[in-house]
């Protein structure tokens, strides 16, 4: 039985989404890798001053998307296959995947995106920072925090629970 076109576009955009949702990164603060545990971190206590909503991007441009690229070109050519016999045929296969591979590229980068919060923390020792990581948890301004950071640059907020003013 022959799959009708919307059903095979509906099919292909699912399976371009399916994959590439697996590509955002966790921005949580309680998220660790497996080499990141046990690594040492330079620990820093310090205020919030200021918090702000943000929208962290996956990749800066459509050729960082090579996953929605490929998937849409593919499923674009196919589609495009559909349409036209000889010439015309191969022309829509090649514009069905031109256009696809475009279509996915910017599915990709879309989904990719993730909502963030910037925080500007005075420390301790009088320096001011600025890091940007996930929503959750969310701290508030004048919030006792520690800023961890680790020796690879991966640097995280997490809330001051000592007690000790």
């Amino acid at each position: 039985m022959e799959l009708g076109l919307m059903t095979k576009r509906f099919v292909i955009m699912w399976l371009v989404g399916i994959m590439v949702s697996g590509c955002a990164k966790d921005l949580s603060p309680d998220s660790y890798t497996a080499s990141q545990a046990g690594e040492v971190s330079q620990t820093y206590r310090g205020r919030i001053l200021s918090v702000r909503q943000v929208t962290i991007e996956g990749s800066d441009s459509l050729g960082g998307n090579v996953v929605g690229a490929g998937l849409g070109a593919i499923g674009g050519g196919v589609l495009g296959n559909m349409i036209g016999q000889g010439k015309g045929r191969v022309l829509s296969t090649a514009a069905g995947a031109a256009i696809g591979g475009i279509g996915g590229a910017y599915a990709e980068k879309k989904l990719k995106q993730q909502k963030g919060l910037e925080y500007i923390v005075k420390l301790d020792n009088g320096q001011t920072i600025t890091l940007v990581q996930g929503v959750s948890p969310a701290f508030s301004v004048g919030q006792t925090v520690f800023v961890h950071v680790s020796s690879n640059g991966r640097s995280r907020i997490t809330a001051d629970t000592s007690g000790i003013q």
